[in-house]
Protein backbone atom coordinates (compact mmCIF):
# COMPACT_ATOMS: atom_id res chain seq x y z
CA UNK A 1 0.00 0.00 0.00
CA UNK A 2 1.21 3.61 -0.92
CA UNK A 3 -0.16 7.28 -0.38
CA UNK A 4 -0.93 8.91 -3.05
CA UNK A 5 -2.22 12.17 -2.17
CA UNK A 6 -2.71 14.37 0.98
CA UNK A 7 -5.25 16.38 0.90
CA UNK A 8 -6.08 19.53 3.79
CA UNK A 9 -9.51 20.84 3.79
CA UNK A 10 -10.32 24.16 5.98
CA UNK A 11 -13.91 24.21 6.84
CA UNK A 12 -15.98 26.79 8.59
CA UNK A 13 -16.90 26.51 12.18
CA UNK A 14 -20.27 25.45 13.15
CA UNK A 15 -20.10 27.53 17.02
CA UNK A 16 -18.76 30.78 15.94
CA UNK A 17 -17.00 33.15 18.25
CA UNK A 18 -16.57 33.13 22.22
CA UNK A 19 -14.51 35.50 24.05
CA UNK A 20 -12.23 33.54 27.31
CA UNK A 21 -10.12 35.16 30.05
CA UNK A 22 -6.76 35.28 29.37
CA UNK A 23 -3.69 36.87 30.92
CA UNK A 24 -3.54 40.55 30.63
CA UNK A 25 -6.95 40.42 28.23
CA UNK A 26 -9.93 38.86 27.19
CA UNK A 27 -9.37 36.39 23.50
CA UNK A 28 -11.89 35.63 21.10
CA UNK A 29 -11.73 31.91 20.16
CA UNK A 30 -13.41 29.45 17.69
CA UNK A 31 -12.67 26.25 17.16
CA UNK A 32 -12.54 25.87 12.85
CA UNK A 33 -11.42 22.57 12.06
CA UNK A 34 -8.74 21.33 9.50
CA UNK A 35 -9.40 18.18 8.09
CA UNK A 36 -7.12 15.94 5.90
CA UNK A 37 -7.44 13.08 4.14
CA UNK A 38 -4.19 10.68 3.44
CA UNK A 39 -5.47 8.65 -0.13
CA UNK A 40 -3.47 5.57 -0.57
CA UNK A 41 -3.33 3.44 -3.72
CA UNK A 42 -5.66 0.40 -2.38
CA UNK A 43 -8.58 2.88 -2.01
CA UNK A 44 -8.33 3.42 1.81
CA UNK A 45 -8.78 6.43 2.90
CA UNK A 46 -7.24 7.79 6.11
CA UNK A 47 -8.70 11.26 8.28
CA UNK A 48 -7.14 13.19 10.55
CA UNK A 49 -7.57 16.58 11.98
CA UNK A 50 -6.53 19.67 14.17
CA UNK A 51 -7.74 22.54 14.52
CA UNK A 52 -7.41 26.50 15.42
CA UNK A 53 -9.05 29.12 17.22
CA UNK A 54 -8.21 31.83 15.32
CA UNK A 55 -11.60 33.46 14.42
CA UNK A 56 -10.07 35.44 11.57
CA UNK A 57 -9.20 32.13 9.34
CA UNK A 58 -5.63 32.75 8.69
CA UNK A 59 -4.19 30.26 11.38
CA UNK A 60 -6.27 27.72 9.63
CA UNK A 61 -5.09 28.10 6.25
CA UNK A 62 -1.49 28.30 7.46
CA UNK A 63 -2.19 25.12 8.83
CA UNK A 64 -3.65 23.55 6.16
CA UNK A 65 -0.15 24.51 4.14
CA UNK A 66 2.02 23.12 6.23
CA UNK A 67 0.05 19.63 6.24
CA UNK A 68 0.18 20.01 2.50
CA UNK A 69 3.91 20.46 3.00
CA UNK A 70 4.51 17.95 5.30
CA UNK A 71 2.50 15.74 3.66
CA UNK A 72 4.88 15.62 0.47
CA UNK A 73 6.88 13.82 2.72
CA UNK A 74 4.45 10.81 2.62
CA UNK A 75 3.86 9.87 -0.70
CA UNK A 76 4.79 6.99 -2.19
CA UNK A 77 5.27 5.34 1.57
CA UNK A 78 3.01 2.66 3.21
CA UNK A 79 1.50 4.26 5.29
CA UNK A 80 1.08 1.59 8.17
CA UNK A 81 4.19 2.24 9.18
CA UNK A 82 3.14 4.96 11.51
CA UNK A 83 6.19 4.43 13.80
CA UNK A 84 8.89 5.17 11.36
CA UNK A 85 6.45 7.96 9.50
CA UNK A 86 5.82 9.75 12.32
CA UNK A 87 9.92 9.62 13.63
CA UNK A 88 10.39 10.75 10.14
CA UNK A 89 8.07 13.71 9.49
CA UNK A 90 9.01 14.53 13.41
CA UNK A 91 12.45 15.12 11.66
CA UNK A 92 10.88 18.30 9.65
CA UNK A 93 9.33 19.59 12.28
CA UNK A 94 11.87 19.52 14.83
CA UNK A 95 14.02 21.60 12.06
CA UNK A 96 11.56 24.33 11.61
CA UNK A 97 8.83 23.57 9.60
CA UNK A 98 6.04 24.72 11.38
CA UNK A 99 4.24 21.81 11.76
CA UNK A 100 3.24 20.22 15.10
CA UNK A 101 -0.56 20.66 13.77
CA UNK A 102 0.46 19.47 10.82
CA UNK A 103 2.60 16.06 12.58
CA UNK A 104 -0.80 15.89 14.61
CA UNK A 105 -3.42 15.72 11.79
CA UNK A 106 -1.64 13.14 9.36
CA UNK A 107 -0.73 11.30 11.98
CA UNK A 108 -4.34 10.22 12.94
CA UNK A 109 -4.82 9.90 9.24
CA UNK A 110 -2.24 7.31 9.31
CA UNK A 111 -4.02 5.55 12.07
CA UNK A 112 -7.15 5.63 10.70
CA UNK A 113 -5.69 3.83 7.28
CA UNK A 114 -3.97 1.12 9.75
CA UNK A 115 -6.96 0.77 11.61
CA UNK A 116 -9.06 0.57 8.20
CA UNK A 117 -6.17 -1.85 7.08
CA UNK A 118 -6.92 -4.24 9.84
CA UNK A 119 -10.45 -4.20 10.47
CA UNK A 120 -9.95 -3.00 13.91
CA UNK A 121 -11.22 -0.01 15.48
CA UNK A 122 -8.03 1.95 16.64
CA UNK A 123 -8.13 1.20 20.92
CA UNK A 124 -7.51 -2.40 19.99
CA UNK A 125 -4.47 -1.53 18.06
CA UNK A 126 -3.64 0.32 21.01
CA UNK A 127 -4.22 -2.82 23.43
CA UNK A 128 -7.31 -2.61 23.91
CA UNK A 129 -9.83 -0.91 26.06
CA UNK A 130 -7.91 -0.74 30.01
CA UNK A 131 -11.24 0.33 31.60
CA UNK A 132 -14.60 2.47 31.64
CA UNK A 133 -14.56 6.23 30.20
CA UNK A 134 -15.99 8.56 31.71
CA UNK A 135 -16.55 11.78 30.02
CA UNK A 136 -16.32 15.32 32.14
CA UNK A 137 -18.09 18.49 31.29
CA UNK A 138 -16.38 21.97 30.35
CA UNK A 139 -17.97 24.94 29.24
CA UNK A 140 -15.69 26.89 27.30
CA UNK A 141 -18.88 30.15 27.75
CA UNK A 142 -17.77 32.25 30.36
CA UNK A 143 -20.67 32.21 32.76
CA UNK A 144 -22.33 34.10 35.77
CA UNK A 145 -21.46 31.54 39.21
CA UNK A 146 -25.56 31.62 39.40
CA UNK A 147 -25.95 30.41 35.79
CA UNK A 148 -22.99 27.55 36.67
CA UNK A 149 -24.71 26.49 39.99
CA UNK A 150 -27.93 25.58 37.41
CA UNK A 151 -26.11 24.32 34.81
CA UNK A 152 -23.92 22.46 37.44
CA UNK A 153 -27.41 20.53 38.39
CA UNK A 154 -28.27 19.85 34.66
CA UNK A 155 -25.25 18.43 34.14
CA UNK A 156 -25.37 15.87 37.43
CA UNK A 157 -28.64 14.72 36.33
CA UNK A 158 -27.54 13.72 32.78
CA UNK A 159 -24.88 11.89 34.80
CA UNK A 160 -21.44 13.61 34.47
CA UNK A 161 -19.41 13.63 37.26
CA UNK A 162 -16.94 16.61 37.37
CA UNK A 163 -17.70 20.16 35.56
CA UNK A 164 -14.78 22.28 34.76
CA UNK A 165 -15.33 26.45 34.90
CA UNK A 166 -13.46 29.09 33.06
CA UNK A 167 -10.94 31.34 35.16
CA UNK A 168 -8.52 33.80 34.99
CA UNK A 169 -10.45 36.42 36.28
CA UNK A 170 -8.33 37.23 38.76
CA UNK A 171 -7.64 36.26 42.26
CA UNK A 172 -11.09 37.44 44.43
CA UNK A 173 -13.30 36.89 41.79
CA UNK A 174 -12.02 33.00 40.92
CA UNK A 175 -12.13 32.73 44.41
CA UNK A 176 -15.99 33.97 45.02
CA UNK A 177 -16.77 31.41 41.67
CA UNK A 178 -15.36 28.32 43.25
CA UNK A 179 -16.91 29.05 46.52
CA UNK A 180 -20.00 29.53 45.27
CA UNK A 181 -20.32 26.90 43.21
CA UNK A 182 -18.56 24.13 45.33
CA UNK A 183 -21.09 24.91 48.18
CA UNK A 184 -24.28 24.54 46.32
CA UNK A 185 -23.62 21.67 44.21
CA UNK A 186 -23.66 17.81 45.24
CA UNK A 187 -21.19 16.32 47.26
CA UNK A 188 -20.79 13.47 44.74
CA UNK A 189 -20.27 15.98 41.39
CA UNK A 190 -16.93 17.30 40.94
CA UNK A 191 -16.00 20.69 40.28
CA UNK A 192 -12.47 21.72 38.41
CA UNK A 193 -11.59 25.40 37.62
CA UNK A 194 -9.00 26.01 34.24
CA UNK A 195 -6.99 29.15 34.26
CA UNK A 196 -5.61 29.11 30.79
CA UNK A 197 -2.38 30.57 32.08
CA UNK A 198 -3.63 33.06 33.21
CA UNK A 199 -1.57 33.97 36.64
CA UNK A 200 1.40 35.03 37.97
CA UNK A 201 2.65 32.20 40.78
CA UNK A 202 1.83 34.56 43.65
CA UNK A 203 -1.68 34.64 42.36
CA UNK A 204 -1.85 30.76 41.50
CA UNK A 205 -1.21 30.02 44.63
CA UNK A 206 -4.03 32.34 46.51
CA UNK A 207 -6.50 30.72 43.85
CA UNK A 208 -4.85 27.01 44.38
CA UNK A 209 -5.12 27.40 48.15
CA UNK A 210 -8.97 27.77 47.55
CA UNK A 211 -9.08 25.61 45.03
CA UNK A 212 -7.27 22.71 48.16
CA UNK A 213 -10.02 23.78 50.86
CA UNK A 214 -12.96 23.44 48.30
CA UNK A 215 -11.23 19.91 47.35
CA UNK A 216 -11.56 20.88 43.53
CA UNK A 217 -10.60 17.73 40.98
CA UNK A 218 -7.77 19.76 39.58
CA UNK A 219 -6.44 23.32 38.94
CA UNK A 220 -5.45 23.69 35.38
CA UNK A 221 -2.77 25.75 33.75
CA UNK A 222 -2.71 28.12 36.76
CA UNK A 223 0.50 29.56 34.91
CA UNK A 224 2.64 30.14 31.93
CA UNK A 225 3.03 26.03 30.93
CA UNK A 226 7.00 26.90 30.48
CA UNK A 227 7.59 27.82 33.90
CA UNK A 228 7.62 23.74 34.65
CA UNK A 229 9.43 24.58 38.22
CA UNK A 230 6.82 27.38 38.76
CA UNK A 231 4.09 24.16 38.12
CA UNK A 232 6.23 21.45 40.72
CA UNK A 233 6.34 24.30 43.43
CA UNK A 234 2.73 24.92 43.30
CA UNK A 235 2.00 21.48 43.30
CA UNK A 236 4.18 20.41 46.20
CA UNK A 237 2.49 23.29 48.30
CA UNK A 238 -1.23 22.41 47.10
CA UNK A 239 -3.15 19.75 47.83
CA UNK A 240 -5.19 20.78 44.65
CA UNK A 241 -3.78 18.16 41.98
CA UNK A 242 -1.78 20.83 39.32
CA UNK A 243 -2.47 20.00 35.62
CA UNK A 244 -1.51 20.79 32.41
CA UNK A 245 0.48 19.99 29.48
CA UNK A 246 -2.19 20.81 26.67
CA UNK A 247 0.27 23.23 25.06
CA UNK A 248 3.23 20.96 24.67
CA UNK A 249 4.51 19.38 21.82
CA UNK A 250 5.38 15.76 22.09
CA UNK A 251 6.50 13.55 24.26
CA UNK A 252 10.17 14.71 25.22
CA UNK A 253 8.66 17.42 26.99
CA UNK A 254 6.66 15.45 29.26
CA UNK A 255 10.22 13.70 30.88
CA UNK A 256 11.33 17.61 31.86
CA UNK A 257 7.69 18.21 33.65
CA UNK A 258 7.91 14.22 35.36
CA UNK A 259 11.23 14.92 36.14
CA UNK A 260 10.39 17.47 39.15
CA UNK A 261 6.88 16.27 39.70
CA UNK A 262 5.44 18.98 38.22
CA UNK A 263 2.23 17.70 37.28
CA UNK A 264 -0.16 15.67 38.99
CA UNK A 265 -2.58 15.06 35.40
CA UNK A 266 -1.11 15.25 32.21
CA UNK A 267 -3.63 16.89 29.52
CA UNK A 268 -2.28 16.26 25.91
CA UNK A 269 -4.00 18.08 22.99
CA UNK A 270 -4.05 15.38 20.32
CA UNK A 271 -4.29 18.20 17.75
CA UNK A 272 -0.95 19.15 18.80
CA UNK A 273 1.04 16.83 20.74
CA UNK A 274 1.53 15.06 17.85
CA UNK A 275 -1.28 13.17 17.21
CA UNK A 276 -1.96 9.60 18.28
CA UNK A 277 1.72 8.19 18.54
CA UNK A 278 2.94 11.04 20.72
CA UNK A 279 -0.10 11.11 23.30
CA UNK A 280 0.39 7.13 23.48
CA UNK A 281 3.45 7.78 24.22
CA UNK A 282 2.89 10.36 26.95
CA UNK A 283 0.23 8.17 28.64
CA UNK A 284 2.63 5.50 28.73
CA UNK A 285 5.32 7.79 30.75
CA UNK A 286 2.84 9.38 32.35
CA UNK A 287 1.89 5.65 33.43
CA UNK A 288 5.30 4.56 34.95
CA UNK A 289 5.00 7.88 36.83
CA UNK A 290 1.51 6.89 38.45
CA UNK A 291 0.42 10.05 37.72
CA UNK A 292 -3.16 10.30 35.99
CA UNK A 293 -3.37 10.76 32.13
CA UNK A 294 -6.90 12.78 30.87
CA UNK A 295 -6.40 14.64 27.48
CA UNK A 296 -7.37 18.50 26.47
CA UNK A 297 -10.35 17.01 24.23
CA UNK A 298 -12.10 20.15 23.21
CA UNK A 299 -12.76 20.79 19.12
CA UNK A 300 -14.14 18.90 16.41
CA UNK A 301 -15.01 15.36 16.29
CA UNK A 302 -12.55 13.55 13.89
CA UNK A 303 -9.59 14.78 16.48
CA UNK A 304 -12.00 14.12 19.37
CA UNK A 305 -12.49 10.41 18.16
CA UNK A 306 -8.27 9.75 18.09
CA UNK A 307 -8.30 11.14 21.99
CA UNK A 308 -11.10 8.93 22.94
CA UNK A 309 -9.34 5.73 21.19
CA UNK A 310 -5.79 6.93 23.16
CA UNK A 311 -8.03 7.55 26.06
CA UNK A 312 -9.77 3.72 26.53
CA UNK A 313 -6.12 1.92 26.16
CA UNK A 314 -4.70 4.00 29.07
CA UNK A 315 -5.08 2.17 32.28
CA UNK A 316 -4.52 5.39 34.20
CA UNK A 317 -7.22 6.98 32.17
CA UNK A 318 -11.30 6.83 33.74
CA UNK A 319 -12.12 10.78 32.23
CA UNK A 320 -11.91 12.60 29.16
CA UNK A 321 -13.47 16.33 28.33
CA UNK A 322 -16.58 17.02 26.85
CA UNK A 323 -17.25 19.93 25.95
CA UNK A 324 -20.77 21.58 26.40
CA UNK A 325 -20.97 24.65 24.24
CA UNK A 326 -24.71 25.64 25.05
CA UNK A 327 -27.20 24.73 27.96
CA UNK A 328 -30.00 25.75 25.61
CA UNK A 329 -29.40 22.03 23.87
CA UNK A 330 -32.11 19.13 25.29
CA UNK A 331 -28.99 17.02 25.82
CA UNK A 332 -25.93 17.50 26.68
CA UNK A 333 -24.36 14.82 25.96
CA UNK A 334 -24.59 15.44 21.98
CA UNK A 335 -21.40 16.84 19.94
CA UNK A 336 -22.02 20.05 18.65
CA UNK A 337 -19.01 21.05 16.71
CA UNK A 338 -19.08 18.71 13.49
CA UNK A 339 -22.14 18.54 11.65
CA UNK A 340 -19.91 17.37 8.59
CA UNK A 341 -19.81 13.60 10.07
CA UNK A 342 -21.96 11.21 9.39
CA UNK A 343 -22.43 8.98 12.32
CA UNK A 344 -22.59 11.41 14.81
CA UNK A 345 -24.53 9.27 17.30
CA UNK A 346 -21.71 7.00 18.01
CA UNK A 347 -20.03 9.64 20.05
CA UNK A 348 -22.04 10.46 22.74
CA UNK A 349 -22.18 10.82 26.10
CA UNK A 350 -24.57 8.25 27.69
CA UNK A 351 -26.95 9.04 30.61
CA UNK A 352 -24.83 8.15 33.72
CA UNK A 353 -21.78 10.05 31.98
CA UNK A 354 -20.09 6.66 30.34
CA UNK A 355 -18.78 7.40 26.44
CA UNK A 356 -16.97 5.12 24.29
CA UNK A 357 -15.00 5.17 21.42
CA UNK A 358 -16.46 4.07 17.34
CA UNK A 359 -16.28 0.70 16.67
CA UNK A 360 -15.81 1.33 13.46
CA UNK A 361 -12.69 0.13 11.97
CA UNK A 362 -9.82 2.98 12.54
CA UNK A 363 -10.69 6.07 14.08
CA UNK A 364 -14.39 4.71 13.17
CA UNK A 365 -15.69 8.54 12.23
CA UNK A 366 -17.39 8.59 8.59
CA UNK A 367 -17.44 11.82 6.96
CA UNK A 368 -20.92 13.36 5.50
CA UNK A 369 -19.33 14.50 2.21
CA UNK A 370 -21.73 16.75 0.70
CA UNK A 371 -21.58 18.55 4.46
CA UNK A 372 -17.87 18.49 4.23
CA UNK A 373 -18.02 20.60 0.69
CA UNK A 374 -20.90 22.49 2.34
CA UNK A 375 -18.38 23.93 4.98
CA UNK A 376 -15.74 23.93 3.11
CA UNK A 377 -13.56 27.08 2.65
CA UNK A 378 -10.40 26.27 0.59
Amino acid sequence: MEVTEVEPIVLESAIGTVSIPGGKADFDTTVQPVLVKVHTDEGITGIGETFLDDPSGDSSRSAAAGISALGNHLIGKDPRNVTQLWNELYVHVKRGVKGYRALSALDEALWDVLGKDAGKPLYQLLGGQAGELEAYATFPLPKEKEQLIEDANWLADKGFPHMKIVGGYGVEKDRERIRAVAENISDDFGLAIDANTSYKFSDALAVAKTASEYELEWFEEPIEHTDINGQADLNRRVSVPISGFQTHHTQYSALDHLSVDALEIYQPALDLVGGVTAANRVATLVEAHNKEFLPHAYGPMVNYAASLHVSAASPVCSLIEFAVYSDEVDDPGEYLTSPYVANQDDIYVQDGGTITPPEKPGLGVELDEDLVEEYRMN
